[in-house]
């Protein structure tokens, strides 16, 4: 499988420039011929209001059309991060995954990173999605986290315990090292296709420094070993190809199966 991470250059805030750079940069993606188009956390808006509500878009709305359409056209598939509404008109910090019909589903931000600005406050300003995010594209079975989402050890094996084939891991932060996202790899077997935005803050609080998103997007495969990763924070597309038979072999193996040799009746008393 394909997959293509594009790492765009959000400007907080500016939605309308923001669906244009992202839609671009989808565009350059597309012509590697990926199966897969994975976008940052957040990719039109970054973190810019107090109220997410202002900013949110529905699965009709401007943002998904159009990446539906480069969808429909090019026959891939796209997960885009958005600011997305629950049924009672809340906002939620969403991922919406595409494919070539149209939409296939949304998947929700479940675990709220809490700060002091209420910007950037997850726990006031979304409500969390309640759901884990599996989706099928082409007899692939897709994990979805959203930044925090990752930190969370129980997230990743929950998702491969459910068949996840390969994890999919949109961003939105200052710092991503690439080791992360191979031990999420390394630890349950499985490939992890990681993007992150680039660029600077468009807020900070008064006397704070300037805060720079630095990418480092990256496709590693089951065993934690590097595809490809970005170089430096410009905006780029990063291209990867999984082999997504091995992964399954290896998860099927019965040496060093992590997911064999879990303990949850342990893991229950916490």
């Amino acid at each position: 499988m394909r997959i293509a991470c594009v790492q765009v250059a959000t400007v907080d805030g500016e939605i309308n420039a923001n669906r244009a750079r992202a839609l671009r940069l989808t565009e350059q993606a597309l012509g590697d011929s990926p199966d897969l188009v994975v976008l940052p956390e957040l990719v039109t808006t970054g973190y810019c209001t107090d109220d997410y509500s202002t900013v949110a878009e529905p699965n009709d709305g401007p943002t998904v059309r159009a990446f539906s359409a480069l969808a429909a056209s090019s026959g891939a598939g796209i997960a885009v991060g958005l600011v997305t509404l629950t049924a009672g008109g809340r906002p939620q910090n969403g991922s919406v995954f595409i494919g070539p019909g149209g939409v296939i589903g949304t998947y929700a931000k479940s675990h709220m990173c809490v700060n002091d600005d209420p910007r950037v406050d997850e726990s006031t300003a979304f409500a969390r999605g309640e759901a884990l995010g599996l989706f099928d594209l082409a007899g692939i079975r897709i994990g979805v986290m959203i930044c925090y989402d990752g930190q969370h050890g129980e997230l990743p094996v929950a998702l491969v315990a459910r068949g996840a084939d390969l994890l999919i891991w949109l961003n939105n932060r200052t710092s991503m090292p690439l080791w992360e996202a191979a031990a999420v790899a390394t630890f349950n077997r499985v490939p992890v296709a990681a993007v992150n935005r680039v660029g600077q803050a468009g807020w900070q609080p008064a006397g704070a420094p300037p805060r720079f998103f630095t990418g480092v997007s990256a496709v590693v495969d089951h065993e934690g070993e590097t595809l490809a990763a970005a170089q430096g924070g410009e905006e780029t597309v990063v291209v990867g190809d999984v082999d997504i038979e091995a992964g399954r072999r290896r998860r099927n193996s019965h040496v060093l199966n992590t997911q064999q040799s879990r303990r949850p009746d342990l893991y229950a008393q916490a």
